[in-house]
C-alpha cells in the first residue's frame, strides 16, 4: 500500500484518545485495543524483529541436542528413542532453515524493494518454522521425561502436554484473537 493511501487513512480514521472516547471504551472493552494500518517497510520490520527474536533461542535447542549424541546416557535409550530425538534434531533444523529463509529469499530475489509477496512468504515460512519448532519441542520433552522417569505414558503425556499448549499459544488463541477482531 503506497505511503499516501496509509497517510490518507490514518487522517480518515484517526487513532482513538482516552479524552474522546472514554464513554465508548468503558461500554465496550474491547474498544481499548488501538489497531493502526503499518507500511509495507514496517511490517518488513516487524517480520525481521519476530525472526531475530525467535533465532537465538532455536539455534540454542539444536546445540543441545548436537551434545546429546555424544553423551552416555542417549545411548541407554531405545533405537526407537534415538530415531525420536534424529526426528527432533531434524525438525530444529528445518525450523532453523525456514526463520532464515525470508532474509536470503529477499537478498537473492528482491534486493532493496519490499513486497506483498515477500511478506507473504516471510510469514508463511515463519509460521511453519513455529510448527516444526512445536513438535520438536514435544519430542524432546518426550525423551527428557522418558530419560528421566523411564515410563514411556508419562513422558508421551508430557510431550503431548507441552505440544497441546504451545499449540493454543501460538495457533489457536491468535486465530481465534483475530477472527474476535473481523468485522
Amino acid at each position: 500500500m503506497p505511503d499516501e493511501v496509509i497517510d490518507y487513512l490514518r487522517q480518515a480514521h484517526p487513532p482513538r484518545t482516552a479524552s474522546t472516547d472514554a464513554a465508548a471504551q468503558l461500554a465496550a472493552p474491547a474498544a481499548l485495543e488501538q489497531t493502526e494500518v503499518v507500511s509495507l517497510k514496517e511490517e518488513a520490520h516487524i517480520i525481521h524483529e519476530e525472526a531475530r527474536t525467535v533465532l537465538p533461542g532455536i539455534q540454542a535447542l539444536f546445540g543441545f541436542q548436537l551434545i546429546a549424541v555424544f553423551n552416555r546416557p542417549f545411548f541407554d535409550l531405545g533405537r526407537s528413542d534415538r530415531v525420536v530425538h534424529l526426528v527432533a534434531l531434524l525438525l530444529i533444523a528445518i525450523a532453523i532453515g525456514l526463520i532464515m529463509a525470508p532474509a536470503a529469499y529477499h537478498r537473492l530475489s528482491d534486493p532493496g524493494i519490499v513486497s506483498r509477496h515477500w511478506i507473504r512468504v516471510a510469514s508463511r515460512d515463519i509460521t511453519s518454522a513455529m510448527v516444526a519448532l512445536m513438535v520438536a519441542i514435544g519430542l524432546d520433552v518426550y525423551l527428557v521425561t522418558l530419560m528421566i522417569a523411564d515410563e514411556t505414558a508419562l513422558a508421551a503425556a508430557l510431550g503431548a502436554a507441552a505440544g497441546a499448549v504451545l499449540l493454543w499459544l501460538w495457533f489457536a488463541l491468535p486465530l481465534l484473537r483475530g477472527k474476535t477482531r473481523r468485522p
